[in-house]
């Protein structure tokens, strides 16, 4: 998921979350599940170490992002959370603490508001807990235009470093 940088001077931290949003532990192009980052014109706008370790994203709703009444499926909202949540916790990791990036172990999203095809929206994702084995993400999804929140998600992550590497 290419993702275009901001027309600033990154500092350290948002370098190394940067590249993680841009796939740094990717070894190979395959194809997957994803959204297309070009079409939705997907930016990365800051991060933060924090605390709480935060990052945030710029990208439009395109056609193909929307239900039939044309706003922002809720699937699609699940994987934008699901997958840029964790370019935060990557940001963070080190050998043998989410250096993988982990895995799933639930994802709540909430639904308030829709979003039109069109829009610009801000997707904010922020750490609210990392233990040696689970982490606490949380996301927002807001008009861009207004800062009104309209999808809440809540993604626990499960830690998948091998066991004995970099042992915490």
């Amino acid at each position: 998921m290419p993702v275009r940088a901001p027309d600033r001077k990154l500092d350290d931290f948002e370098d190394h979350v940067y590249h993680c949003a841009n796939g740094i532990n990717v070894e190979n192009d395959e194809e997957r599940w994803d959204i297309d980052s070009i079409a939705a014109d997907l930016r990365f706008e800051s991060a933060t170490r924090g605390p709480p370790a935060r990052v945030s994203y710029l990208l439009n709703v395109t056609p193909k992002m929307c239900n039939a009444v044309g706003t922002l499926h809720g699937g699609c909202a699940a994987t934008l959370i699901d997958t840029l949540s964790t370019t935060i916790l990557l940001g963070l990791s080190k050998p043998g603490y989410f250096s993988l990036g982990g895995v799933s172990r639930n994802l709540r999203v909430t639904y308030l508001r829709p979003l039109p095809s069109g829009m610009e929206i801000r997707l904010v994702c922020e750490v609210i807990h990392t233990g040696k084995r689970l982490a606490l993400l949380r996301a927002e999804i807001q008009r861009a235009d207004t800062g009104a929140v309209c999808v809440v998600g809540e993604h626990e992550k499960a830690n998948t470093d091998p066991e004995g590497v970099g042992r915490i």
